[in-house]
């Protein structure tokens, strides 16, 4: 143990803006630093995952904007809801079966000349 209480170990700081200098080394200290660099891990990559959607979010604004405008222009009409549906009956059942034995359906076609 050293000073602080911490082993010994070379543990590589979590920080983003870290100079690409002696990276062999540093991936190296990262993939042997055991249990020490689970927490810091842990925690940039909730970070990074957490706010990733951030990066969207003009987008969904923009998206958001857009289809508020075209349905404040066109009004209810712009969203169809299926409620000015005709009253017809629906067509009416066909049984594929009766359909498959039907003579025709088995007779083959002739080879256009």
């Amino acid at each position: 143990m050293n000073k602080t209480g911490l082993f010994s170990r070379n543990v590589v700081s979590m920080n983003v803006d870290r100079s690409l200098e002696n990276q062999r080394e540093q991936s190296m200290a990262l993939s042997s630093e055991g249990l020490e660099g689970l927490v810091p891990c842990a925690k940039l990559l909730l970070s990074l995952g957490g706010t990733f959607f951030l990066g969207f979010g003009p987008l969904i604004l923009i998206t958001i904007a857009f289809f508020s405008a075209l349905y404040l222009y066109f009004g209810p009409t712009f969203v169809h809801d299926a409620s000015k549906m005709s009253l017809s009956p629906p067509p009416r059942y066909v049984d594929p079966y009766a359909l498959l034995e039907d003579e025709r359906m088995s007779q083959i076609a002739p080879q256009p000349k």
